[in-house]
């Protein structure tokens, strides 16, 4: 379980109570090379409009939020790990997946009938893309992965936090415009104008981490998020007649450096499988929390 992205399932304290020290104790060190901590604060998110005629989609206007502490993936998660997912027979297991969407996880296809994100093929990924992000993927499968790994999709606060790093001095909130600062570079992220093309794997472009060491927050893949899009009209709030969830990062493919920074959203509808689509996971610190304070706590005394 180590090994296929599960160590959140195995820190949650009902299963870490019946596991090995030593077992426990690497389990930890796994998780922590894969999330990072995001300490608790405030974060303030921009308001979007509904029509884009304007260069940005921003209102110039925000809501403060309040966020708990909690892990993220330090990298998108990848199509290897994804695999994973699919041998262990995720697509069957009726436990993981909305119960809105169960009946239609058959139609969650690869490109030769499989089970399995849009794009593969016999139920496995690119050769060439072991480490590059899953895409192809809906909302719903990314919600049923991270459910499998002991996780799940972070909310906009929380992904907007990380990015930005938000410093509160005297009640004012400094917050970066990109995960690196507040200067856009095409080196530090993979965008149209670092001339690629594709996705690229999720261990490049480090010169771009944020303040925590997460990793292509901009570029590469939009990711899912767990919040659902809502939009402004001036101060009102705009209904959206098909559900749809907010997406965060800009991709491989994104063109104007006004969709590549910290708050910049988009959306979808939750069953969208696009080519430039992936996703990261989180978990709330006190989940695993006292699992990581056992064995801290059994090595210092």
């Amino acid at each position: 379980m180590i090994d296929s992205h599960r160590c959140a399932l195995l820190l949650r304290p009902q299963l870490a109570k019946d596991i090995e020290a030593s077992l426990l104790k690497k389990t930890i060190e796994q998780f922590r090379r894969d999330a990072s901590l995001i300490p608790s604060g405030r974060v303030r998110l921009d308001r979007w409009r509904v029509d884009t005629e304007a260069s940005s989609d921003s209102i110039g206007s925000t809501d403060l939020f309040d966020v708990d502490a909690l892990y993220l993936d330090r990298q998108a998660v990848t199509n290897e790990q994804f695999q994973h997912f699919v041998d262990h027979g995720g697509y069957e297991a009726e436990s993981l997946w909305n119960t809105s969407v169960w009946p239609a996880v058959k139609e969650f296809i690869d490109q030769t009938g499989r089970n399995g994100p849009r794009f593969w093929s016999q139920g496995r990924y690119p050769e060439s893309k072991a480490t590059h992000p899953v895409v192809g993927v809906s909302w719903f499968e990314a919600e049923a992965y991270a459910r499998w790994v002991g996780m799940r999709l972070p909310t906009d606060a929380e992904w907007v936090r990380t990015a930005s790093a938000p410093i509160d001095s005297d009640g004012a909130l400094a917050q970066r415009k990109y995960p690196w600062g507040d200067t856009f570079s095409h080196e530090m992220a993979n965008l149209w104008t670092s001339g690629v093309g594709d996705t690229v794997s999720t261990l490049s472009y480090a010169a771009g981490d944020s303040v925590s060491g997460v990793r292509q927050l901009i570029g590469n893949v939009w990711e899912w998020t767990s919040t659902s899009l809502q939009l402004w009209n001036r101060d009102v709030l705009v209904p959206i007649s098909e559900p749809m969830k907010s997406l965060r990062g800009g991709a491989f493919d994104s063109y104007l450096e006004s969709r590549a920074t910290c708050q910049c959203r988009s959306g979808e509808s939750p069953l969208a499988r696009r080519h430039n689509i992936g996703f990261r996971c989180a978990v709330a610190a006190h989940d695993v929390a006292a699992s990581i304070a056992l064995v801290t706590d059994t090595s210092t005394s």
